[in-house]
């Protein structure tokens, strides 16, 4: 690719040549290993695989204030559903249209590679001591951060490049945590007639930055479904992929009348008319040779799946959409003889955590299911003075003329794990346009990239 900034872009395309899907980070945690080692930096990578590169200061720079800069190597593998895409051995497909890069019917990764990308091309500009700290499995459980020492978190500054909005300047992140359940159901011998539905055309999303935008929910098609048909019994249903997407897309195998199947899909096709996007349902029957639950449990099943809240819960400003919490009833599918239904929820303050987690655990225990939160992570609070954002601020309006905008994003980021450990650390975070994260359709603005990137460097070189 010969975009602008060239060193930037170079090295963004190296890391979508490695499949890094959260979890399966060994080979970038090398390759950014090995970068570090042949530029001649001290590089760490701790038992998590974590990379922690200690990048000596230019010459005449060494009093400075030392600054971290921060992003995840990990990201989102989502496809479009003809996408023959095999996120385990290919690469990303990068394609540049105008002033956008997407993938092929793929995510992109600029959540959070051109942040990494970033930070690996700043070292390589006028800086005062700089660290470049990159961690594994944000996108799922952020063991990375939470793993990661405290000693590697000594410095005045941290800049997390992990924000998608040119010219915000992200100053708190809410903190989330994972319900976790199992609806165990009964099941008999499998008589009638079989059904096969897959179910798309929702737009999905990131959970954090769109869940207030009316993208729908393919789980609680699916439950509205089950509910309207009298008799219905449950064969198969796996919906949702991460607990961080809005689930857009997903497959129902019952046993159902079919006429009252069809008055049933159109229903949910009138129910959900105003959804972005549209629902698109594909219907054939099918055989099947197994068991089948009951219909007093898939009805029971639909229930439970209904009576989960999903979506805004709570605003901080509504008439902004600045949400204070929110949940996503991210996955429903069946495993051997349980269905899993897996919701993330997000709050601003440690103190809705209680209250708002009680809803579900209630609703659990109404069911009989079995329930527990995992995966907790804690929000990132607003730091009341901070000359660091002054001067990030001023730059910016100088290079554009414009005013920077302060921002708290429903989003969870590693700030708050990090601010846990070092709360003296003054944080920011920031980064370029980027639409459509945790969705097919990711893409990345190429001309503020490359804004953002010399407001970095003006930012380094200034402080």
């Amino acid at each position: 690719m010969n975009l602008e900034p060239k060193k930037v872009f170079d090295y963004f395309e190296m890391l979508s040549q490695i499949p890094r899907e959260s979890g399966n980070e060994k080979g970038v945690s090398d390759f950014l290993k090995k970068f570090g080692e042949e530029k001649g930096y001290k590089v760490v990578q701790d038992d998590s695989l974590n990379i922690i590169m200690e990048v000596p200061p230019t010459k005449g720079m060494e009093d400075r204030p030392k600054v971290i800069l921060q992003g995840h190597m990990d990201m989102v593998c989502e496809k479009g559903k003809d996408s023959k895409h095999n996120f385990e051995t290919d690469p990303i497909e990068l394609i540049v249209d105008g002033d956008s890069l997407h993938a092929n019917d793929t995510t992109l990764g600029a959540d959070n590679g051109i942040g990494v990308a970033m930070a690996m091309a700043l070292a390589e500009e006028e800086h005062g001591p700089l660290k470049i700290i990159v961690t594994v499995s944000e996108e799922t459980d952020m063991h990375g951060a939470k793993d990661l020492e405290a000693k590697y978190l000594e410095g005045k500054y941290l800049i997390n490049i992990d924000s998608e909005e040119e010219g915000v300047l992200t100053v708190s992140s809410a903190g989330g945590k994972l319900l976790k359940s199992k609806f165990v159901f009964n099941e008999e011998a499998y008589t009638g007639k079989a059904f096969d539905l897959h179910l798309h055309g929702f737009l999905g999303g990131h959970s954090g930055m769109e869940i207030a935008n009316n993208r729908g929910n393919m789980i609680k098609v699916i439950a509205e479904i089950l509910n309207n048909i009298d008799g219905a019994k449950l064969i198969d249903i796996n919906c949702g992929t991460k607990q961080n997407a809005i689930p857009r897309e997903g497959k129902l195998v019952l046993v159902a009348d079919e006429k009252a199947l069809k008055e049933a899909i159109d229903f949910v096709k009138e129910k959900f008319k105003d959804v972005a996007g549209e629902l698109v349902i594909e219907c054939k029957e099918t055989s099947h040779d197994g068991k089948v639950l009951t219909a007093d449990d898939t009805k029971k099943l639909a229930n439970y799946l209904l009576e989960l809240p999903t979506g805004p819960h709570t605003f901080i400003n509504e008439a902004k959409k600045v949400l204070e919490s929110s949940s996503n009833l991210a996955i429903a599918k069946k495993v051997d003889d349980a269905v899993e239904v897996f919701v993330s929820l997000r709050f601003a303050s440690s103190s809705l955590s209680e209250e708002f987690g009680k809803i579900y655990l209630d609703i659990v225990e109404k069911y009989g299911c079995q329930g527990e939160f995992i995966n907790p992570y804690p929000e990132w609070e607003y730091r009341k003075e901070s000359d660091f954002r002054e001067i990030v601020k001023k730059i910016y309006k100088e290079i554009t003329g414009k005013e920077m905008e302060e921002e708290f994003t429903h989003g969870g980021l590693e700030c708050g794990v990090f601010y846990k450990k070092n709360s003296d650390l003054d944080i920011i975070s920031i980064g370029p346009d980027t639409v459509g994260a945790h969705t097919q359709k990711e893409t990345l603005s190429i001309s503020s990239t490359k804004r953002v990137y010399d407001h970095l460097v003006k930012v380094l070189k200034a402080l």
